[in-house]
């Protein structure tokens, strides 16, 4: 039975690409159904991370300031209202850039920078995958000069290149990260993000560059297809700019069969109305069971990893997707997020106080430095609080600690009081997660035997 569906499936996508998109009406609602489910979940990145990208490069629409491809846009740290990507941190300025790599390959080049700062630049492609961290933990601080090429490259390092970062896309993006050490250092790293450069690998050459790339006709985002059958526009219009992996051809031949293909346009108003019920049942569904998982994620780790490294989990990766897009993998950064209370109930600041109690020397072993950082729930943003305050860690230098070391934190919206409030991290009255963040782990925070306290509701005593 299974292998007379694999080669019906076959031949429709094969009669599909031949030009007969209404064949796709040949298949029955429930395979329909289960098709877009499994298609939206592998390509929920490649269509947020267009978000991103279209956000910071493409825009230019009145009140939008997109930067351009293969420039940097500066930030500092990250406030509400930010919303380039969900869960920001607050420890580091960030930088973002993307490079349109059609024409021809990109050059990055980094500064050097003081020993003892942490800074990375984190390069992914348009699926999500982390590609390369050129900066402190894979190079020091020395700085240098790195190539963005695109899939299939095969070129000649030029002399002064450290080594090739390759993706899976035509177009790169990074976040890159440097640290606000304490004290006034606002200015040096202003200096730092201003040294950060991007060139065409001609203009690193000194040659003639290439002529350009066709330009494109991008399409406008639209919020809304995130739950509607749009989104498979976007993935078509998206698919002719990626490079097929063999890992993905499975999927991508029973994609074709309800006409999800590279470039293929997306009619869903030709398609019968049950066809077209059933695909936008499969999108409900597999938005619902993204949304769904993502409360069930503690250790990030696993989201975030190098190209490829996931294979063909692609829950894991919309995951990833839909609650830090460009996390980065556990070697860089160990992320430990907490959604539930000791009781196991969804943390809800309107509802309970909590404490979070470490032990003396039990605070999160790291390299540079950690941080807790909480965020409002399913928006996973930054929330206003009368204090600007949104993080506590390591570069807090107010937080308080009982004469043994060990210190409790307060997680809650109202004042705990004030000989408390210097450990308080105020958070917003409907529900949210805290998450914690360890920059150049140690291996007992990758591997979890390190464990962050859990959060207990209502008055604790302190550890002692």
């Amino acid at each position: 039975m299974h292998r007379r569906r694999t080669i019906a499936t076959l031949m429709l996508a094969a009669l599909l690409f031949a030009g007969s998109p209404a064949l796709a009406d040949r298949i029955q609602p429930g395979e329909a159904q289960k098709i877009a489910k499994e298609a939206y979940i592998a390509l929920y990145p490649l269509v947020m991370n267009y978000r991103i990208m279209h956000r910071q490069a493409i825009d230019n629409r009145p009140g939008h300031l997109p930067e351009g491809f293969g420039i940097w846009a500066h930030r500092g740290l990250s406030v509400p209202g930010d919303n380039d990507i969900t869960m920001p941190n607050v420890d580091t300025h960030y930088s973002w850039a993307w490079v349109d790599l059609r024409a021809e390959p990109w050059v990055l080049t980094l500064p050097a920078v003081d020993e003892g700062r942490y800074y990375t630049s984190q390069w992914n492609d348009l699926w999500g995958y982390v590609l390369d961290n050129p900066g402190t933990i894979e190079d020091g601080n020395s700085g240098g000069s790195y190539l963005l090429v695109p899939p299939g490259w095969k070129g000649d390092l030029p002399k002064g290149v450290k080594r090739a970062i390759k993706g899976e896309s035509v177009f790169l993006g990074t976040l890159t990260r440097t640290e606000l050490l304490s004290g006034p250092d606002l200015p040096t790293v202003e200096m730092i993000q201003r040294a950060y450069l991007l060139r065409p690998l001609s203009q690193f050459l000194h040659t003639p560059p290439p002529e350009p790339a066709p330009k494109i006709q991008w399409p406008a985002w639209n919020e809304d297809c995130v739950t509607d059958l749009s989104f498979f526009s976007y993935a078509n219009f998206l698919l002719r700019f990626t490079h097929p992996n063999p890992k993905d051809k499975e999927l991508f031949t029973r994609m074709a069969a309800i006409g999800i293909a590279p470039g293929k346009p997306w009619e869903p108003g030709k398609m019968n109305p049950g066809l077209r019920k059933a695909i936008q049942a499969g999108v409900k569904d597999a938005a619902r069971e993204i949304m769904e998982n993502a409360y069930k994620v503690e250790y990030f780790n696993k989201l975030f990893v190098g190209s490829r490294h996931l294979d063909t989990t692609y829950m894991d990766r919309a995951t990833g997707a839909y609650l830090h897009p460009f996390g980065n993998i556990p070697r860089q950064a160990a992320y430990v997020m907490v959604s539930r209370d000791s009781k196991g109930e969804i943390l809800s600041g309107d509802r309970f106080n909590y404490t979070m109690s470490f032990h003396a020397g039990s605070a999160p072993p790291s390299r540079f430095f950690w941080s807790i950082t909480v965020y409002g729930m399913p928006d996973r943003t930054l929330v206003p609080n009368p204090l600007s305050k949104y993080s506590i860690g390591t570069h807090s230098l107010t937080v308080v600690k009982n004469h043994t070391g060990s210190f409790t934190l307060y997680f809650q919206k109202d004042s705990p009081g004030k000989d408390k409030e210097l450990n308080w991290i105020p958070v917003p009255q409907g529900n949210f997660v805290a998450v914690l963040r360890a920059y150049g782990p140690d291996h007992r925070v990758i591997n979890h035997a390190w464990k962050l306290p859990p959060l207990v509701r209502g008055d604790t005593t302190p550890a002692q």
